[in-house]
């Protein structure tokens, strides 16, 4: 609801403030004394494009702010969201419009886009006039026409809030996949190489020894004829070392049988002459060992060309090739998260396309019987203000319930319809209805959806344009009748629509120092009876005037 409405220095209004109340506020003055400025600093303060021309002459800037009470207008929260702004009862939109250079735009003092502004502000107020209906004439104001009249306002919300999780989820699944496709083609190299790497079952210190196993496999040969010849020189050839020591043991001993001192140098000699033959048998059978293995040895080749190949493909030695092994075990197990993430997301994803088709569907199924039902209801509000005749229509195009075919809105899209005359086929509103003709369609289209847009401000400027007298009484009470669920304000020339007030705001211009200032004040009871008399008789108020004005002040109170 709009609660004040404060204006500085645009055109003739020097620094005025502007209380509104619930109900049905009516602005009425005389011609020329600023009506028009008041809906112009409207505009002002909800980002609708400016004039700097529209400066108050000698100033530098003109300002124009609106404070609104959102407490009724929970609905309002995932747009708020969906603008990155956080969500308060109490808004205050300010414009700043200088003489030169750009306007700028603030929503509870944070500067904010002029688009922004623009874009939120009119789910708080609708200005409805020759120039202004942007809520009949858009596709989407169309849509949000019909939800209000099905009362599926809260359904359309929720489709709203599903489509922003979709495309969230949809952005989510565009980056998981191409993370997964890096994740992907990383995990088949480390795949390969952690396999290669596994079935190497690479020891440290293996290639030492396989080394020296194959030096001996390679020079068997060698080695065994050095055994035999050794063995040879022990115990087998002419001057073998055991004959001599056998020799050398028996004089030694004969030597001890006179010498007793002798006996531990023979003991020492026979003890030698016991380990060389020990040491003979062992080379004999090391030589018998000592043998060529064609197969070993090409095993022993094969197992070092492999080892010392994985050492020049990693360029690392077979320690470092182990802990890389272990690194490369862990990024896979991460980048399984990744893959794991990826397919997670798209299983979500799926689901709530899923379920946002299915909404999709049932909100459409209630807006169809809703746009069929729409026609009559609204056709019999037109009768009531003096469009008797109109035919409307609203058209509801429904899209293949597809996750492909998904928006904000579902998977519809409408369209209003209208026509003045009879015979004459509806058209879009946009190409058919005059200013006054848009202003009564708009308030009859309110009345028959009153169940919905609870708590939402309507300004109607020239909704009395072309008509009087009984039709205007009728125009009054249909606005009183739509107050009673929104706030209305109504600037009007018209006592029988101003009659029917909750609060009535007189526009009063005054001149004073060579220059003309106006301002807007709330008219008490007696005050109320003497504008509507002005407007009834002129500028000459006559006792006639004021009585009559007073009855239909009285005949609309009594409804």
């Amino acid at each position: 609801m709009l609660i004040e409405l404060t204006v500085r220095n645009l055109a003739i209004f020097e620094d005025v403030r502007v209380a509104f109340a619930g109900g049905l506020n009516v602005v009425t003055g005389e011609t020329g004394a600023g009506k028009s400025v008041l809906v112009e600093a409207i505009r002002l303060a909800l980002g609708e494009k400016a004039d700097p021309m529209a400066v108050r002459t000698g100033e530098a800037e003109a300002e124009g702010s609106a404070l609104f009470d959102l407490s009724r207008r929970e609905d309002l929260r995932d747009a708020w969201e969906e603008a990155g702004l956080p969500w308060e009862e109490e808004v205050v939109l300010r414009r700043v419009l200088p003489a030169s250079g750009r306007s700028r735009a603030y929503l509870n003092g944070r500067p904010v886009a002029q688009p922004v502004l623009a874009a939120l502000s009119p789910m708080l107020l609708t200005m409805v006039g020759q120039h202004s209906v942007p809520e009949l004439l858009s596709r989407a104001a169309a849509l949000s026409a019909i939800d209000d009249f099905a009362g599926t306002g809260g359904l359309a919300s929720g489709m709203r809030r599903r489509y922003r999780k979709v495309s969230a989820l949809r952005r989510q699944v565009e980056e998981a996949a191409v993370r997964g496709a890096g994740a992907r083609s990383r995990a088949e190299t480390l795949d390969f190489e952690i396999g290669e790497l596994s079935k190497a079952a690479l020891d440290i210190g293996e290639e030492e020894g396989l080394a020296a196993e194959l030096a001996v496999q390679r020079n068997a040969a060698k080695v065994r004829e050095a055994l035999h010849a050794a063995d040879a020189a022990l115990s087998s050839s002419e001057n073998a070392a055991l004959v001599s020591t056998a020799f050398a043991l028996a004089r030694l001993r004969e030597a001890a049988a006179v010498d007793p001192r002798l006996s531990e140098a023979a003991e020492r000699l026979r003890s030698f002459r016991e380990e060389v033959q020990d040491l003979s048998r062992d080379l004999a059978r090391l030589a018998e060992k000592a043998t060529e293995d064609p197969e070993r040895r090409e095993r022993l080749e094969g197992r070092l060309s492999e080892i010392r190949r994985l050492k020049r493909k990693y360029g690392r030695e077979v320690p470092e090739l182990l802990a890389h092994l272990e690194e490369m075990r862990g990024e896979r197990e991460s980048l399984a998260g990744v893959l794991e993430e990826e397919k997670r997301l798209r299983e979500e994803l799926r689901r709530e396309e899923e379920e946002g088709v299915r909404a999709a569907k049932e909100l459409s199924s209630l807006r169809r019987k809703a746009a069929a039902a729409m026609g009559p209801a609204v056709a019999a509000e037109l009768s009531m203000v003096a469009l008797t005749g109109a035919r409307f229509r609203a058209e509801l195009a429904s899209r293949e319930a597809v996750p492909e075919a998904l928006s904000a809105s579902g998977i519809d899209e409408a369209e209003l319809l209208f026509s003045a005359n009879p015979g004459q086929e509806p058209r879009p509103l946009a190409s058919t209805a005059s200013g006054g003709e848009l202003s009564r369609m708009m308030l009859s289209l309110r009345n028959a959806a009153s169940r919905g847009g609870g708590g939402r401000t309507l300004v109607f400027d020239e909704i009395d344009t072309g008509i009087g007298g009984q039709v205007a009484e009728r125009v009054g009470a249909r606005l009183k009748g739509l107050a009673a669920v929104s706030q209305v304000v109504c600037v009007t020339h018209l006592p029988q629509v101003a009659a029917f007030a909750d609060q009535h705001l007189q526009v009063v211009k005054r001149a004073a120092g060579g220059t003309v200032a106006t301002g807007v004040k709330p008219l008490s009871k007696q005050d109320r009876i003497s504008e509507l008399a002005r407007m009834i008789s002129g500028a000459e108020i006559t006792e006639k005037a004021r009585a009559h004005a007073k009855a239909l002040i009285e005949r609309a109170a009594a409804g």
